[in-house]
């Protein structure tokens, strides 16, 4: 009897031990996910910080572009003679400064979803961990 009773015992130490290490391994794969995870998030987040400083330098240009516009536009005014010459010029500011207002909105719009896109991208390979 009391070799089944050890028998019986050492099946049981066996069992848990086998228990504990399944949960380990669980334990393992549940982190492994979770790392894999966070290097995809990493790197959104990488995507997303480039994307970002690429918009600013966009914003840097497009504000020297603007200031030296209105610049050049001050010194046509200043050698305008007739009433009607300066009118002429200041149209053609405006004209072109809403140009080119819509052609750097457009352009932003676009930064702004290749940004999206491009740091959405790391985040869409990610497998779907069910619950």
């Amino acid at each position: 009897m009391r070799r089944g009773k050890r028998a019986n015992q050492k099946r049981k130490q066996v069992a848990e031990e086998a228990q504990d290490q399944t949960r380990i391994y669980q334990k393992a794969a549940m982190t492994g996910l979770e790392a894999t995870g966070f290097e995809a998030a990493s790197r959104s987040i990488i995507e997303f910080n480039k994307g970002l400083r690429e918009i600013a330098d966009e914003m840097n240009e497009y504000s020297k572009r603007s200031f030296e516009d209105v610049f050049r536009a001050w010194q046509h005014f200043l050698e305008a003679r007739p009433l009607r010459q300066l009118v002429e010029i200041q149209t053609r500011h405006a004209q072109s400064a809403y140009e080119a207002y819509v052609e750097e909105i457009s352009r932003l719009g676009e930064l702004y979803l290749g940004l999206t896109r491009r740091s959405s991208k790391p985040l869409r390979r990610q497998p779907r961990r069910s619950k």
